[in-house]
């Protein structure tokens, strides 16, 4: 028996349709990097506006509205497809499982604006219950019979039929006290004003449709129709990559490198055109694919034809961060922030699994090789053991157990330990690259704070051996220096081993021999109050003093110091010679030495 050939688009009519698609993507792209008012020109003076509106993929369509802004959005939205409209009010109108009325009121204000008869249609017939619960939220509706007598306040009600009335018992004008939180528009939008607008348009349209929709909303149930929306709306944003909470957080889980898995050689390997029936990965974070890290680096040495599964497998990757983090991307500062991110975790993911053997071709085979969310939860698996390292010594650390705040340690450990008890742990940068604190991106950042920590346990060590009397302190800055000094000085001078501050009277002695250097120099208090110090001998005061104040404490706790405390105690006699090397005995001033619990005079 003769099959029937089966009738397919000729290789002429798929090559005109990838063509097409190609180059409405190279469109979508330039207008994404363009100011504002560009890019709206661009988007409505083009031939067939229409078709380059609906061919953005959702996500890049929303993210152009906030950067062109939403006001001025609206010819764009009325030419947009509804599967758009559908998303915009995902993203923007629930907050966490609950939908916010106010947005709402902004979101439909817009929609309504931009084409109020489609926008009608098409919110009454795929989400009704959804428009209904809005209405219940704000009307109040009263069905009269013919003969029925009104009520008291019958005078607020409004009717266009003399059969369904209604009011807004809320009239107070809706704000926007919180820019960054709700969806910003140019004019403050009353739902009264709106809904009234709303439904006299409705009742023009369709007066039947319109008593459908009163008597609807009447017997809404708000609990469970938010709970099904809810449900609904969480189902179409997984399909784009928006996992729920709960789901996506897992993005942070630790892999370890033995249980990574590897793409399908087929996939790796495959040069098969792109079908243009599938949408093609939004394009809003590949223009922030700079700077110095290893994968965006990396990035340049990808085969062409692998890079259309690997935005879209980027983009999906970026928002299960987005929803791990609850986070609403409306602006570019935002979106560049969330991406680079993104980068760094994947850029310690690849250098944690080439260790030593770091190089760009080895990274991009890396990248062709394993899932970057692979790689992504690689590279969250070095902050994390870190961070879980450092938990677990804090629980029983001497600072913990005598209440001490983390400000104890210092400017800079206390930046450390910060960085390292948040929930995501963050490296200290300390401004080194502009901010404070930024994410792990390197085996260098993961060293460096594991030095630091070294320093601080072996600091809180050393501490629980000398076991001072923390209730002793009364006055002053009390910080791990000035314990361990003060405790020193105060050995050398024979006085209790407590915190009370130093008479200055006694203490101005061992200042001056702080830098007492060889014999042949003249200490401190015969040197004229003008006059420096001579610090570049073969073997000056600090060098001298460091080791006394590495030996005292090497004799308290009775035994040897490890190296990094060593070190540690050598860089605060060096410190404190940067400091204090060229003040005179005369001129201490208690106010100005954290360094030392002094007594004031």
């Amino acid at each position: 028996m003769n099959e029937k050939p089966v009738n397919t688009p000729t290789d002429h009519h798929l090559t005109n349709r990838q063509n097409r698609e190609l180059k409405l993507r190279s469109q979508r792209s330039q207008i994404l990097k363009m100011d504002s008012e560009s890019a709206l020109d661009a988007v409505l003076d083009g031939p067939a506006p229409a078709t380059l509106i609906q061919s953005f993929p959702d996500q890049d369509l929303y993210f152009l509205m906030h950067q062109i802004g939403p006001s001025d959005f609206i010819p764009v939205l009325s030419l947009a497809a509804s599967e758009q409209w559908e998303y915009i009010l995902d993203v923007e109108v629930w907050d966490g499982d609950r939908l916010d009325t106010r947005i709402m009121t902004r979101a439909f204000d817009l929609l309504f604006k931009a084409d109020p008869e489609r926008f009608l249609r098409w919110i009454i017939m795929e989400k009704p219950d959804y428009f209904e619960f809005y209405l219940s939220r704000h009307m109040d509706i009263l069905i009269r019979e013919h003969d029925e007598v009104p009520p008291e306040d019958f005078d607020d009600y409004i009717t266009m039929d003399d059969k369904f009335y209604f009011r807004f018992p809320e009239t107070t004008k809706e704000e926007n006290p919180d820019p960054d939180e709700e969806m910003p528009l140019s004019e403050e939008v009353q739902a009264s004003e709106l809904i009234d607008a709303m439904v006299r348009k409705l009742a023009d349209m369709d007066l039947s449709v319109f008593h459908g929709l009163m008597l609807e909303t009447m017997n809404v149930l708000p609990a469970e129709t938010e709970e099904e929306q809810f449900r609904l709306k969480t189902i179409r944003l997984a399909e784009k990559g928006f996992l729920p909470f709960h789901e996506a957080i897992g993005i942070y889980q630790p892999t370890p490198l033995t249980t990574l898995r590897k793409r399908p050689k087929t996939i790796v390997f495959s040069s098969d055109p792109f079908d243009p029936d599938l949408p093609l990965p939004p394009q809003c974070f590949t223009q922030f694919l700079a700077g110095d890290d290893l994968f965006v680096k990396a990035l340049a040495l990808v085969p062409a034809d692998f890079m259309l599964t690997l935005e879209s497998e980027l983009a999906a990757l970026v928002n299960k961060v987005i929803s791990a983090d609850r986070l609403k991307i409306r602006d570019t500062k935002n979106l560049e922030k969330i991406i680079r991110k993104t980068t760094a975790f994947l850029s310690l993911g690849l250098e944690s699994m080439l260790e030593k053997n770091i190089s760009l071709e080895s990274a991009a085979d890396l990248i062709q090789t394993y899932y970057l969310e692979d790689l992504f939860r690689t590279g969250s698996r070095a902050g994390v053991q870190l961070k879980t390292a450092v938990h677990n010594w804090y629980r029983h650390s001497f600072i913990l157990q005598q209440n001490l705040p983390l400000s104890f340690l210092g400017e800079t450990f206390l930046g450390v330990m910060g960085g390292l008890l948040l929930d995501r742990p963050l490296y200290f940068d300390n401004y080194q690259t502009g901010e404070l604190y930024r994410h792990f991106a390197s085996l260098s950042d993961i060293q460096i704070t594991r030095e630091a920590v070294d320093r601080i346990m072996g600091i809180d060590r050393l501490l629980a051996r000398l076991n001072p009397d923390i209730s002793s302190f009364k006055k002053g800055v009390l910080t791990y220096k000035s314990l361990i000094l003060t405790l020193w000085a105060k050995d050398r001078l024979g006085l209790a081993p407590d915190l009370s501050p130093i008479d200055m009277a006694a203490f101005k002695p061992f200042f001056t021999a702080l830098f007492t250097n060889d014999p042949g120099l003249k200490p401190a208090a015969s040197r004229e109050p003008d006059t420096k110090l001579d610090l570049t001998g073969p073997k000056h005061s600090s060098d001298i003093r460091a080791e006394d104040l590495a030996l005292w404490a090497s004799e308290t706790i009775g035994s040897e110091l490890p190296d990094p405390v060593t070190d540690l105690l050598r860089e605060l006699v060096n410190e404190i010679r940067e400091e204090y090397a060229t003040v005179h005995p005369d001129r201490i001033d208690p106010r100005f030495m954290p360094h030392f619990l002094l007594k004031r005079g």
